[in-house]
């Protein structure tokens, strides 16, 4: 009897500590953007910097497009392009990122660098 109870009040604590997250979607295409770049001293640019983060990071194991774990094809500028946005931010850049999923965070200064990129309006060269 007791070992029930026991078992029956772990079964209700683990299933209430897990969390749901929202299913990645594709994003909207909202056409051109008015972007004006934050840092215009700072040159970040995709195919000077982003992509090799991308490549190491992100497109291993999830987002190189197919039948992978994450929506979206990264291997390339105009694959990454329609998902740099504020969920981008969110997942990937803020201190609290929840990608690379599974793992740590990005190292501070690599999302400082990633947050440049995004905020200088996803230069591509």
């Amino acid at each position: 009897m007791l070992k029930g109870i026991i078992m029956t009040l772990v079964a209700t604590t683990v299933l209430m500590s897990c969390t749901r997250m929202a299913p990645e979607t594709e994003p909207e295409d909202n056409g051109p953007s008015d972007c004006s770049p934050v840092f215009p001293d700072k040159q970040v640019t995709y195919n000077g910097y982003v992509k090799h983060i991308i490549a190491a990071h992100c497109t291993q194991s999830c987002h190189r497009g197919g039948n992978t774990l994450g929506t979206g094809n990264f291997t390339s500028y105009e694959g990454l392009k329609p998902f740099a946005n504020d969920n981008f931010y969110i997942r990937v850049v803020q201190d609290n990122a929840d990608m690379p999923q599974g793992m740590a965070p990005l190292p501070k200064s690599t999302r400082d660098s990633l947050n440049v990129w995004l905020k200088n309006c996803i230069p591509e060269n």
